[in-house]
C-alpha cells in the first residue's frame, strides 16, 4: 500500500541522475510530483536511501538544468523512485512548471 502525499503527474522527459560514485546517469522521467519521481534507468541499481541529484530541464526552456537533491526510496527492474529532499524556490518552480506543462499537454 502506497502512502503518497502528492499526486504523480505522468510525464515523459529525458533527465539525468548525478550519483557521486557513478557520475551522471541518463534516464527518462515517467512521472513527477512535488514530492518525488519515477525515473526509468537501465542496468543501474542504486540502494534504498542513496542520495542523488536529479537534473531537470530549467523552466525557461533553455539548455540549463536545475539540480534537485533526492533520495532513492525504491528500485525496480526498469528504474527507481526518488523522494525529493530539498525544496529550494528554484526546485519548486521547476517541478511546478514541468507538471503544469504536462497537464496542459493532456487537455
Amino acid at each position: 500500500m502506497e502512502h503518497r502525499w502528492n499526486t504523480r503527474t505522468p510525464l515523459e522527459l529525458n533527465v539525468a541522475v548525478q550519483y557521486e560514485k557513478l557520475g551522471l546517469i541518463t534516464g527518462r522521467l515517467r512521472d513527477l510530483s512535488l514530492g518525488g519521481a519515477f525515473i526509468e534507468i537501465n542496468a543501474v541499481e542504486l540502494a534504498r536511501h542513496t542520495p542523488v541529484d536529479v537534473l531537470l530541464p530549467a523552466p525557461d526552456g533553455g539548455d540549463d538544468y536545475v539540480s534537485v537533491p533526492a533520495t532513492v526510496v525504491r528500485t525496480e527492474a526498469d528504474g527507481l523512485a526518488v523522494q525529493f529532499t530539498d525544496f529550494a524556490p528554484e526546485s519548486i518552480a521547476t517541478l511546478t512548471s514541468l507538471m503544469s506543462e504536462a497537464g496542459a499537454s493532456r487537455l
